[in-house]
């Protein structure tokens, strides 16, 4: 059965309120993603040798299993990081850049404000219909008073 995103509507202040769990946040879900990218590597390696018939004593295929097991539990981590963000309304838009957005209402329409790792708080947004989320669409809030959660 399907999960239906949670569709939270923040408004600026709720939005930057989110933005110091925001900052420690992505770090963690890049820690995380390096450790199961480092671990794939050498799950690979292990793969390779014990792919031949080897006995249970091979330290290699001790270290594969063990290795499997933190790599399974790293992405339940990741994942639930992720799910948590989600129900919490957060949209994560480019872990890499540190893009996230969050569903805000603008004169009554709705649209995702934009913040991006490293601003102070929420200055930009987007609307809904825009062809792409990149730089060219974040247009700057320039009238506070049209943006609110309702």
């Amino acid at each position: 059965m399907a999960r239906q995103a949670s569709l939270r509507v923040f408004d600026i202040e709720e939005a930057n309120r989110s933005i110091a769990e925001l900052r420690k946040t992505l770090p963690a879900l890049r820690r995380i993603l390096r450790d199961i990218e480092k671990m794939e590597d050498r799950l690979e390696i292990l793969d390779l040798i014990c792919n031949r018939s080897v006995v249970s004593e091979n330290p290699d295929l001790q270290e594969y299993l063990g290795k499997k097991v933190k790599y399974h539990r790293r992405i339940a981590e990741f994942e639930g990081m992720l799910l948590r963000m989600e129900e919490a309304g957060f949209l994560l838009r480019d872990l890499d850049v540190g893009v996230v957005h969050f569903l805000g209402r603008r004169s009554g329409k709705t649209v995702l404000l934009c913040w991006k790792e490293g601003e102070k708080k929420i200055s930009h947004w987007h609307s809904l219909d825009a062809e792409s989320t990149e730089e060219d669409t974040r247009r700057p809030i320039d009238d506070f008073d049209a943006f609110s959660a309702k």
